[in-house]
């Protein structure tokens, strides 16, 4: 009975709630002084779309932007999970109807909910931009229906970029998330039990973001063909989300019995997780698809070498030169998240696992190899982000603006 609840709340959000939401007709100020800019999004939440929302606003008010952040985990009767506040803010103080754009880090399942929630007079008065992360070289539905009431979209990479300005004449533009470093813990091999002088291999994800897209399952296999006979070897798999699902107690089976292979399900902090991503030797990701891959940058910076597959979002800051690329070759979508279920005849990256585990015994072979990948993959990954940002994509807006006039 919940199940057809929830089917029946999808289609009417899709069909129906998406179509009632009308397109501003508001335009950006010409100025930045007279800009002020509500970022819309979890802040509060441990998860990627809640990191993405918290890495804007505060780039945004590092560049001097007028930034207010309204958090939305009450509209989804969510609890908060973490603190958080803006720093270097340069709101003065401005009262709501000084808003005139709004950026929702919000996919468009999330933004019904919200944007009726709010008014949609209150909705018409701004420049709406939505900041979107999708996967696929196909949208769905509910995506195209949201793209008529959006002025215009960003998104973290060129190849999510490249793929939703194909269904619009709006304005598609990328930023690369700001990720930075952050603090980390020093002592989590100490935590963890493992030996300093081990080979590590870590890897993130989460349960609820559709387990089979971020295929840990392909990492153990392949980590298990090189390295299942190394005493010193060691893969971390640090996930969320996972309570007694089905796909942690898949994931359980396949790693029975490994003494090497450790999965970690509880809630860490920040610090702690970068901690982790930082101690090791290697971070991986057989993915079939990212929108940008949002960890991989995050130990790039840190100065850890990545293995990924060499497909989708990763792709505008991995190269052979900064991290281990793994080949791939397209395979029909097959999953049960609700979003790729509509999707009959897409594809994405099935990596290559043989592949995967020779690049591995290499690496534990030959540690030149980690550290001619290490010497250069914070610097790429600044330079992305560097020559990626909101305000590049913002004045591309404001010259777009004026060139329709």
């Amino acid at each position: 009975m919940k199940n057809l609840a929830r089917h029946i709340y999808r289609q009417l959000r899709a069909q129906l709630l998406q179509r009632m939401i009308p397109r501003s007709q508001a335009v950006l100020p010409a100025s930045r002084e007279d800009l002020h800019i509500e970022v819309i999004g979890f802040f509060h939440s441990i998860s990627g779309i809640g990191e993405s929302a918290r890495l804007c606003a505060q780039q945004l008010a590092e560049d001097g932007y007028k930034v207010t952040c309204t958090s939305v985990e009450k509209y989804f009767r969510k609890p908060q999970e973490m603190p958080w506040n803006l720093v270097h803010s340069n709101n003065n103080n401005a009262p709501p109807a000084h808003f005139n754009c709004r950026i929702f880090h919000l996919n468009p399942p999330m933004l019904p909910p919200v944007i009726l929630q709010m008014g949609l007079e209150n909705f018409k008065q701004t420049y709406n931009i939505g900041y979107w992360a999708w996967e696929l070289e196909t949208i769905p539905d509910e995506w195209i229906n949201a793209l008529r009431y959006m002025n215009a979209i960003i998104t973290p990479s060129a190849f999510t970029t490249c793929v939703i300005q194909r269904y619009t004449n709006a304005p598609v533009l990328t930023a690369t998330h700001p990720v930075a470093p952050g603090e980390a813990a020093a002592d989590m091999r100490e935590r963890l039990q493992i030996p300093p002088d081990s080979f590590l291999v870590s890897s993130i994800f989460s349960f609820g973001s559709a387990m089979e897209r971020k295929n840990p399952q392909g990492l153990v296999s392949a980590f298990t063909a090189a390295l299942a006979d190394k005493p010193n070897a060691y893969l971390v798999l640090k996930a969320n989300a996972g309570s007694n699902s089905p796909e942690k107690q898949a994931l359980l089976k396949i790693i029975a019995g490994q003494k090497n292979i450790v999965l970690v399900d509880q809630s860490w902090s920040r610090a702690e997780v970068l901690g982790l991503i930082q101690t090791s030797d290697l971070y991986a990701s057989l993915h079939r698809s990212e929108g940008f891959g949002l960890t991989l940058a995050e130990a790039m910076l840190l100065g850890t070498p990545v293995m990924a597959t060499a497909w989708s979002g990763n792709m505008d800051f991995c190269t052979d030169t900064n991290s281990f690329l793994i080949p791939f070759k397209p395979v029909k979508v097959v999953s049960g998240h609700p979003e790729f279920r509509e999707l009959h005849n897409a594809v994405w990256a099935d990596a290559d696992l043989d592949y995967a585990a020779k690049m591995l015994g290499d690496a534990y072979k030959h540690r030149p190899l980690l550290a001619s990948k290490s010497a250069c993959c914070a610097r790429d990954m600044q330079t992305c982000i560097n020559s990626h940002k909101y305000e590049h994509a913002l004045q591309q807006l404001l010259e777009i603006q004026q060139s329709r006039l």
